[in-house]
This record gives structure tokens, sequence and C-alpha cells, in this order.
């Protein structure tokens, strides 16, 4: 068996296509934006990664697992898990450490029976495709509570700490 987590990380998990120009194009920048670019732009998130790993542990901690339906249209940015974080800039360290974290909370997370999959009665991309149909759940989860939250306030995420509040509630109760 290869290393799980090295195949889970060449993966470009999904999104459903509602949230590209509710949530995406509004909070994140397509390519990246750092420091006065993002502030001109107005956006919360420098990548759309950003915002979708925000989204995971949101959904995770809230525990909303709701998963894309059948037939809805999907939507990614075509950028592996594993060049997530992976830049550093003057502005901020690489945070490739995040990717071990989303993989750790999968594995506790995915009914995943890994005797099975040792014994190769199912193949380590059956096994990681169900790793990122997880994932894919709990983040459309966290989408779905952002933007829940912009309907109910939308001017909720004016706060500079909008975001953070959201998820230490979260922790809190």
């Amino acid at each position: 068996m290869d290393n799980l987590f090295d195949k889970w990380k060449t993966r470009i998990p999904n999104y459903s296509v509602e949230f590209k120009d509710t949530l995406f194009k509004p909070l994140s920048e397509t390519g990246g934006a750092e420091g006065e670019k993002k502030i001109s732009l107005g956006k919360h998130f420098s990548t759309n990664y950003e915002l979708y790993t925000y989204a995971f542990f949101l959904g995770l901690y809230e525990d909303e697992y709701i998963p894309i339906p059948e037939g809805i249209k999907k939507d990614n940015f075509r950028h592996a898990i594993q060049n997530w974080g992976s830049k550093s800039s003057p502005i901020r360290k690489d945070f490739t450490n995040l990717q071990e974290y989303i993989f750790a909370a999968l594995v506790a997370k995915t009914d995943l029976d890994f005797i099975v999959l040792d014994k190769g009665e199912i193949t380590e991309d059956q096994a990681v495709k169900k790793l990122i149909q997880t994932m894919e759940s709990y983040t459309n989860g966290g989408l779905t509570l952002i933007k829940e939250k912009l309907e109910d306030s939308p001017s909720y995420f004016l706060n500079p700490t909008s975001f953070l509040d959201m998820i230490v509630k979260t922790k809190k109760e």
C-alpha cells in the first residue's frame, strides 16, 4: 500500500457550483491576493482554498455533514490539496501542516475500514474517494452555514473578526 496521505493530497476536491458566485467570488481571490491587494479587493481570504479550508473546519466543528446532492453541478479551483498553503511570502509562512490536520480529521470521521484496505479488499483509490467525499460534505456544510449567515445578516462579515468569531462560537458551544 502506498502512503494514503500522499495519494489523497494529489486530489482536487469539489464544491457545489451554487457557492461560486455567492461565496467564493465575493470572499476570496482566484489566483491569490495578499496584504494590500487583498484589502483593496475587499476579500476576506487570500485564495479560494483558504475559504474552502475554513468552511471544512467550520462544517466539521458544527458537525454539518451535508453531501453534495447527486445531479448538482460541481466546481473546483484546479489546485491539488498538496499545493494548498505551500508558498511562503514576506507576509506569511507556508501552512502545509493544515493538510495533515485535514487528513487526520478525515481519517477520524470517514467510515473506512483500514483492515479491509490493508487486505486489498478495497483499493487505495476507493479509500481516497471516501475521504474526499467526507471532505466535500463537511465543506458543503460549512459553506451552507456561511451562506445562511450572509442571508440572515448581510453585514455580519464586515466585522474584521467575523470569521474568527463564527468558528470560536462554534467551539465554545
